[in-house]
């Protein structure tokens, strides 16, 4: 019966360090990742986020919305303090942390969603084409195609 009690109380206490240790990690990357990009150092958010939000999403903000966005309201929108409310492990590779940005124009709540990647937990924000424009897109190519 002892030996029981002992192995089960080994048990619980590898799963609560592991889940400490999850969160902790989680927790990590989601400032690391939302620190940079609050503050519009977007390259700095690359080593936090999953291949396909660096490929895509990071480069978008960078390239496109960043340029087209006003710079007197960026400075305006700047430090910005992100806080990191809560974290949600939702199954062993996916999480969700819910965060407050303030800044000194506005305070925004919002979630993000975490996936676990070869051991390592990363922001997961890809850039999602609606699916009626996917398929007018490759529409127009059978037709192009066709011709």
């Amino acid at each position: 019966m002892k030996t029981t009690t002992k192995l089960f109380l080994l048990l619980a206490s590898i799963l609560a360090v592991s889940c400490n240790s999850d969160e902790y990690r989680i927790r990590k990357a989601a400032q690391g990742y939302l620190d940079a990009t609050g503050n519009y150092r977007i390259d700095e958010a690359m080593p936090y986020a999953t291949q396909a939000t660096r490929e895509q999403t990071l480069p978008f903000i960078r390239d496109i919305v960043i340029p087209l966005t006003d710079s007197n309201y960026i400075n305006s929108n700047q430090p910005a303090t992100i806080v990191i409310n809560s974290v949600h492990v939702v199954c062993p590779d996916t999480a969700t942390v819910d965060y407050t940005k303030t800044t000194p124009v506005r305070i925004l709540k919002n979630t993000i969603v975490m996936v676990k990647e070869d051991g390592k937990w990363l922001v997961h924000v890809p850039l999602d084409v609606p699916q009626a424009a996917s398929s007018e897109a490759e529409d127009n190519n059978i037709q192009t195609d066709a011709q």
